[in-house]
């Protein structure tokens, strides 16, 4: 097991990203990448449980001793600006098909 907050795996598709997060007990779960934004100079990374797609996670993502930092946000408002500018990027892809 990896002292790692998570670990970055082989994709099983070339579209797929998918990473493996531990929970507070240390117990792994794969998760897609399914949208990373840039909000204000800060990236996020959405998050769907690979088992159960609507289990949505979103971090914001930071680069510590060059390896990718998933972290929870705190900020309530933080959370909403996000949220809003991920439904933006669906609404703009529905649009687009």
């Amino acid at each position: 097991m990896s002292d790692n907050l998570f670990d970055v795996l082989e994709p099983e598709h070339e579209e797929s990203d998918v990473v493996e997060l531990l929970d507070e007990n240390g117990v792994p779960t794969l998760f897609n990448i399914i949208a990373n934004l840039e909000l204000d100079g800060q990236e996020y990374a959405i998050l769907s449980n690979v088992e159960d797609e609507d289990d949505v996670l979103i971090f914001k993502v930071t680069e510590e001793n060059d390896e990718f930092v998933f972290e929870t946000i705190e900020d309530e408002d933080e959370l909403n600006s996000v949220v809003d500018a991920y439904n933006e990027l669906l609404d703009d892809m529905e649009d687009e098909e």
